[in-house]
């Protein structure tokens, strides 16, 4: 009894024990597959982590402050700006299973400085959200950018990118906003993106963008707004426009646009200063009937001659008809002849339509009531021709006809191969025998000189707006120096040659004195070219031209801009290397309220200091502008604030300029 009671007892525990085998099985052999998804997932975001560590060290110091949290050896969904998500699940697992990856990068306004080629966007395949806008990222936009197969939202914009858009962009079929606008971006808009037909959003504006708006554009059926404003953009609107039925807001204003306007479904649009649009609608011209080409009138006119001949009319009405012949060819040719002389060579892709008629009798002759400002060489009209289109026209003066002509074929030499958007545009020329005129984008404030001359327009330019327009000069500067085939000098920087538009952002002018120099090299000045109180001191003793002169003269309306008119007596310490007397706080220009938060007396602080450092008297001892450029948009930097604006003095600034060339 008691033997049969043990074996029953060791039969069931033997089956308990099988039993809760079996219900353990399924954990036990989930392990390995558990371990090794925890693996992959780590494995997945090293190396993720990875890709963003060595694009980090890519970009400036500055910009590595920036970027403290970005640590070898930590999670990098803790970083600053970068965001994860588990929910995109990987082949051969369960729906249940996923792994932790990258998806969204932000880093708006950290005013990161560096390139995009170090980022191996291959290693971020699961980025859904990409926000770079309003850093300083330079160089080009890497071809490998289309890796980003899930990427949805791709933001660029308000940076210095240059280069062309790349056609890898077709492969981020999945986005639905692309915004590059704001940058250098230059060559031809790619067709590839009519891949992208989930796009709401394409903005490209105020770039250099050539060619023709491609057709394929037509085909992203989901496009909500588009922006091609600001470009150099020609040919025709294409008429697959007509198809975008979702299209709210369209901008093609600024380029150089032509043809008849397509019916479009868009809401708001924005067409004006374009070159010769046309079009039944948005306020627009008629288009005009095209006229027959001389190919088919001379087809006509010989089968009227041969029909003549062959009839049966007498030879006095073969008589009249030749008579008439010669009489209409000689008034084509007159009309010909007339038209040759009188309009305006084209460039670029200006069409060459605006006659010299068409400028004179718009400005009754250049009255004198059209004159918007004189200079040195020229004086400037506003005119307005038939169609709304408006103009700035600079007549130049003809009292020294060598120097003039000489002026007249500088200008045109750097202004048809220069583009940027701080750099005034010239649409054309007229080389006429009774004038000569440049054709300009009329830019409506007018010279910094006349605002800072009235009272009420000097209270209206606060210190925010003073400090872009500094930036603005430095930028156009730094592209005129560093970023052209050769280095061109501008030679006559000064405040009347700055223009400034309704949003008071700055455009550099008048290029009539400039001169390139070839790369690392200096040229002499066989002309002491320049306006007194703006020239750098070497040209008046060697004559010896360099980039640094213009450096110079941005640092005396870089102090004009603070102080609301010429530093004047403020310039005497730098050449008699003497004490600067008095207080920064005194020289500020009293028009306008003090500077009101810590922010803004850190910006009035730099660019002073940037002055300073412009104004030294040994060009080897100035920054160049790309350093100026450089340190005015890192200009968050603590160690431009050494003390409260109210406690600084002339000579700490001087003391302090230094700085710059750290930057």
């Amino acid at each position: 009894m008691c033997v049969l009671w043990s074996f029953t007892y060791e039969l069931d525990l033997h089956n308990m024990s099988l039993l809760l085998a079996l219900e353990l099985l399924p954990l036990l052999l989930a392990l390995p597959r558990l371990s090794c998804a925890s693996n992959s997932t780590h494995s997945s975001l090293d190396g993720q982590a990875e890709a963003l560590l060595q694009w980090k060290t890519s970009l400036s110091d500055w910009s590595n402050d920036r970027l403290d949290s970005w640590t070898k050896g930590s999670n990098p969904c803790d970083w600053d700006g970068v965001a994860c998500s588990n929910d995109v699940l990987h082949r051969g697992r369960d729906q249940g299973d996923a792994a932790l990856v990258v998806s969204n990068i932000s880093l708006v306004g950290f005013a990161l400085v560096g390139t995009l080629d170090r980022l191996h966007f291959p290693n971020l395949p699961h980025l859904v959200y990409l926000d770079l806008s309003g850093n300083i990222l330079q160089g080009s936009i890497p071809s490998s950018i289309g890796a980003l197969a899930q990427l949805t939202h791709l933001d660029l914009s308000n940076n210095d990118l240059n280069g062309s858009i790349p056609t890898s962009l077709g492969n981020c079929t999945k986005l639905t906003t692309l915004a590059l606008g704001s940058n250098q971006l230059n060559g031809l808009l790619p067709p590839e993106i009519r891949h992208c037909h989930h796009l709401s959003s394409l903005l490209l504006s105020d770039n250099l963008l050539t060619g023709e708006i491609p057709q394929e554009l037509g085909y992203l059926t989901n496009l909500y707004h588009l922006d091609l404003s600001r470009n150099n953009l020609n040919g025709a609107i294409p008429t697959t426009f007509s198809d975008l039925t979702q299209l709210y807001r369209l901008k093609l204003s600024y380029n150089y646009l032509a043809g008849r306007v397509p019916s479009t479904a868009a809401t708001l649009i924005s067409l004006d200063h374009n070159m010769d649009l046309c079009g039944d609608s948005y306020d627009l011209k008629l288009c005009e009937t095209p006229k027959l080409d001389m190919e088919h009138l001379n087809r006509k006119h010989s089968r009227m001659v041969l029909l003549a001949f062959f009839a049966s009319f007498s030879f006095a009405c073969l008589s009249i008809a030749s008579i008439l012949v010669v009489c209409r060819r000689k008034k084509c040719v007159k009309s010909k002849s007339k038209r040759k002389s009188g309009d305006i060579l084209s460039i670029w892709n200006f069409d060459g339509k605006i006659a010299f008629e068409d400028i004179t009798d718009a400005t009754e002759n250049f009255d004198e009531k059209y004159c918007i400002g004189i200079g040195g060489y020229g004086t400037v009209f506003r005119v307005e021709l038939e169609g709304g289109v408006t103009f700035a026209v600079k007549l130049l003066h003809s009292m020294e006809e060598f120097r003039d002509e000489e002026t007249f074929h500088a200008e045109i030499e750097v202004l048809t191969k220069i583009r940027h958007r701080c750099i005034v545009k010239l649409y054309g020329f007229c080389s006429h025998s009774q004038c000569k005129f440049l054709v300009y984008d009329l830019i409506e404030r007018g010279s910094l000189s006349s605002i800072l001359h009235e009272q009420e327009l000097a209270k209206e330019l606060d210190w925010s707006n003073r400090i872009a327009i500094v930036a603005d000069v430095a930028q156009a500067l730094s592209y005129l120096h560093h970023d052209c085939d050769d280095p061109i000098v501008h030679r006559d920087i000064k405040n009347s040659n700055i223009l400034l538009n309704q949003d008071y952002k700055a455009y550099v002018s008048d290029f009539g004195m400039a001169r390139k120099l070839k790369h690392g090299c200096s040229s002499w000045s066989t002309i002491f070219a320049g306006t007194c109180g703006y020239i750098a001191p070497e040209l008046s003793s060697t004559m010896v031209l360099t980039e640094k002169c213009d450096v110079y003269s941005f640092g005396v309306v870089a102090l004009e801009v603070v102080m609301g008119k010429h530093p004047g007596d403020l310039l005497l310490p730098f050449f008699c290397r003497t004490e600067q007397p008095g207080k920064f706080n005194d020289i500020l220009d009293q028009r306008v309220a003090a500077p009101s938060t810590i922010n803004e007396e850190k910006d009035v602080i730099l660019v002073a200091l940037v002055a300073f450092a412009c104004l030294q008297v040994n060009p080897k001892a100035r920054p160049t502008m790309q350093q100026v450029y450089q340190a005015l948009t890192n200009r968050s930097r603590s160690a431009f604030m050494p003390r409260p604006l109210h406690e600084i003095s002339l000579q700490d600034l001087h003391d302090y300029c230094v700085i710059i060339k750290n930057t």
